[in-house]
């Protein structure tokens, strides 16, 4: 009986050791993929095929405890970056149109002050506008003066000065120059005008998401 009972204790304590061995024993890992024609692959060790077209890490029990993706070639390497770049170059203007908008709204309280302060700069160029008819309507008197004596000299015979000549080929100049920039401020104004409406729009928009952020929050 004593003899029984001491078999069983033996026989129960390298059991329990066997079982602790292999509790604390490291799950022997293994590597598993496919080729090009797609037969499977089990190997100890990663070949360079499973690299380039990608594997799976097993355990001792089959079971995948890690996937490897496979290289990826020089043009998926360029599309990647490609990607990533664009990626933050949206995010980069997202993050400056968020910025613009929080000053817009910062700056003019009001719609009123948005206004006032577009219809400000409408004016400057309105006054500019004018301060360049004026000038133009003088240099257009000072030609006509000119001409008129360069005419009369030639009735008379008379060579007409060479003064006379070099003002009137400046004030030709002067004029085209101050034509075109007139042309220019007219087309600002115009464009400023649409801006305005525009803007005003945008304001409003921004405003009430703004509002209803604020009920939300409230």
């Amino acid at each position: 009986m004593m003899q029984s009972v001491m078999r069983n204790t033996v026989f129960a304590l390298v059991l329990l050791s066997s079982i602790a061995s292999a509790a604390q024993a490291p799950d022997r890992l293994r590597y598993k993929w496919r080729d090009e024609a797609g037969n499977l692959h089990y190997s100890d060790s990663v070949p360079p095929e499973a690299t380039r077209l990608g594997y799976e890490v097993v355990n001792q029990h089959g079971l995948v405890v890690r996937r490897v993706e496979r290289a990826k070639t020089e043009e998926e390497l360029a599309a990647a970056k490609a990607a990533a770049e664009k990626l933050a170059a949206d995010k980069r203007k997202a993050d400056d149109v968020a910025r613009n908008e929080a000053q817009l709204l910062a700056a003019y309280p009001t719609e009123d002050d948005l206004r006032k302060s577009l219809q400000a700069q409408i004016d400057l160029i309105t006054q500019n506008i004018q301060a360049t008819e004026v000038g133009i309507a003088s240099q257009e008197k000072s030609l006509a003066e000119r001409l008129v004596h360069a005419a009369e000299q030639e009735r008379n015979g008379k060579p007409v000065p060479a003064t006379v000549q070099k003002q009137i080929s400046t004030l030709r100049t002067g004029l085209t120059d101050q034509k075109a920039f007139l042309e220019r401020r007219v087309a600002d104004r115009v464009a400023m005008e649409k801006q305005l409406v525009s803007e005003i729009e945008h304001y409003r928009t921004l405003k009430a998401r703004q509002d209803d952020k604020s009920k939300g929050k409230n």
